[in-house]
């Protein structure tokens, strides 16, 4: 018996729906976990020990360190939106509007506007107008928050649209590898963006 295309065959198994409860009693959301549900159904059918570098010691632990719970949570979990703070509100607001083709989704505040809200490519974003006496962004490299990315059909009309528009370049055309292209830019108050485009596995 091939015992590895078995693994295989189970983790996409396990990966056939967005979330699969298996004979182990994981949730699984991810080809990580359906990879490890796998495995322990492997360990259950008396399989384990035939895979590879995988011990049997090694797989208790991956599953004693592991907490399901964690993950099957009770709760709908839902990217709901992403809050900035800038110098100006509104010329933030513009910038992801002419560049990225955001769309402004409304204004709080008057005559002083205190938070424009947009639509990023489906990403509800808050960009609030920050009060006398903000601090800058930090300095790179920092803790939290690295950078925004934004997923892009062609990385090199996406260089040359930034180009185009006087944008801050923080590195040219990065193939990181065969399936990842990617650019930083710089956005308003600091803020790090990065354009990738994701290529079919080759």
């Amino acid at each position: 018996m091939d015992v590895q295309a078995v693994l295989n065959a189970l983790t996409d198994e396990f990966m056939s729906t967005s979330v699969v409860k298996v004979r182990a009693g994981i949730a699984s959301t991810d080809r990580n976990t359906a990879a490890l549900a796998a495995c322990l159904e492997l360990e259950r059918q008396g399989l384990a020990e035939h895979i590879g570098c995988l011990t049997r010691s090694s797989l208790r632990w991956r599953r004693t360190s592991y907490r399901p719970d964690r993950i099957s949570l009770p709760m709908n979990v839902r990217c709901d939106h992403v809050h900035l703070r800038s110098r100006n509100a509104v010329a933030a607001a513009h910038f992801y509007i002419d560049v990225f083709g955001a769309r402004e989704i409304r204004r709080d505040g008057s005559p002083i506007v205190t938070r424009v809200t947009i639509d990023l490519g489906g990403l509800t974003v808050f960009i609030e107008q920050a009060p006398e006496g903000t601090m800058p962004a930090s300095a790179q490299p920092h803790l939290g928050i690295e950078h925004i990315g934004l997923g892009v059909a062609d990385i090199e009309q996406a260089y040359a649209h930034v180009q185009q528009h006087g944008i801050e370049i923080i590195s040219g055309i990065n193939d990181v590898n065969p399936s990842l292209r990617t650019v930083f830019i710089k956005g308003p108050d600091g803020a790090i963006i990065e354009l990738l485009q994701r290529l079919p596995h080759p």
